[in-house]
């Protein structure tokens, strides 16, 4: 692995004599961009797309610390291997986007060769921005696979593009390996923090792991409401794999009518195919609304195609959809 990083000394070098700082510069003022520009997450729906007054998730955690020191200096203790070294000579370069870049490949490459020793970086990157965010850029990858739990602390201190997404990563892999962390984690952030699908998850795994009355209990303690639905949701989903006759039963006592329509939706999305005629009926009994839009989408992809031509066409043809509703179905099924 050491020999990959042969060309990159050459372009540092090169960069170096190209970008040396102007006299009289200064360390990249903190507050010229904004900690959060550019800052979406393609693979995720915004969380908090419909709490009015919240900002985004990705914007709530911790933000970044805006304290600047003067510049790195080198230390004996790690400037003992090549990409040490060249990360010392990266980071007395003036900030920029070829800096950022070559930084992150940096580190990237180098976790995946000695996670441990890339992490030694750390403690001389706290005060510098950029360069932090390009280091966790390039790391996070590597502490996924390795130590989901020590990336679920640093995302909670620290701000980089990217962030969020490493957060439901390290939370979905947590959830599969240690439920009680995932729980106290999730149920200790705020409403605005909470990520609907992970609610769903850690509830499923309640389910499969442990007890319904766990589960249950995990749901009451969610503040936000479509998250605590969605782990009604999950509930229901992986109770119908085991029993789907006490899964509706389960359903059609719930009181509540928002909740209701989450639970009939992951009621639908295990029996769709085995009894669509139940699936049907239960959902014309949800509510208007985007729960209920993703159900009907739900039965449209299953029974679109020709497997279900009876039942779908009895979906768009109910005269309790709505236009919109019906459009939805109708591409949804590839009409």
């Amino acid at each position: 692995m050491r020999a990959l990083f042969a060309p990159l000394t050459i372009v540092i070098t090169l960069l170096t004599a190209s970008c040396s700082k102007p006299e009289g510069a200064t360390t990249e003022d903190a507050e010229s961009e904004s900690p959060f520009e550019n800052a979406t997450v393609s693979s995720f729906p915004d969380p908090d797309s419909t709490v009015p007054g919240e900002l985004p998730a990705v914007q709530t955690f911790a933000q970044p610390n805006l304290e600047l020191t003067g510049p790195v200096h080198e230390s004996p203790g790690i400037v003992d291997n090549q990409e040490a070294r060249v990360a010392v000579d990266l980071l007395k370069m003036e900030n920029g986007p070829a800096k950022s870049l070559a930084l992150t490949e940096l580190f990237q490459r180098w976790a995946e060769d000695d996670l441990d020793a890339a992490m030694g970086m750390l403690p001389y990157l706290v005060n510098d921005i950029e360069n932090k965010r390009a280091f966790f850029r390039g790391v996070a990858p590597q502490l996924l696979e390795q130590d989901p739990e020590r990336l679920l602390a640093i995302t909670k201190e620290h701000w980089w593009q990217g962030q969020f997404e490493a957060y439901v990563q390290s939370m979905t892999k947590i959830a599969d390996s240690n439920l009680d962390l995932a729980i106290e984690s999730y149920t200790s952030t705020t409403e605005g923090r909470q990520y609907p699908g992970l609610a769903e998850k850690i509830a499923g795994n309640l389910m499969v792991d442990r007890s319904l009355e766990e589960a249950e209990a995990f749901a009451m303690l969610i503040e936000r409401p479509e998250a605590r639905g969605m782990a009604v949701e999950g509930i229901v989903e992986h109770w119908t794999r085991q029993d789907p006759f006490a899964a509706a039963t389960y359903v059609d006592d719930i009181s509540d009518p928002a909740v209701k329509d989450y639970a009939i939706r992951g009621l639908i999305r295990r029996t769709a195919n085995h009894s669509p005629e139940e699936s049907f009926v239960w959902t014309m009994t949800m509510q208007q609304g985007d729960v209920r839009m993703g159900a009907v989408k739900h039965l449209a992809r299953r029974w679109g195609s020709g497997r279900e031509p009876e039942f779908l066409e009895r979906l768009i043809g109910h005269p309790g959809l709505t236009e919109r509703e019906r459009d939805a179905v109708r591409e949804s099924a590839g009409e």
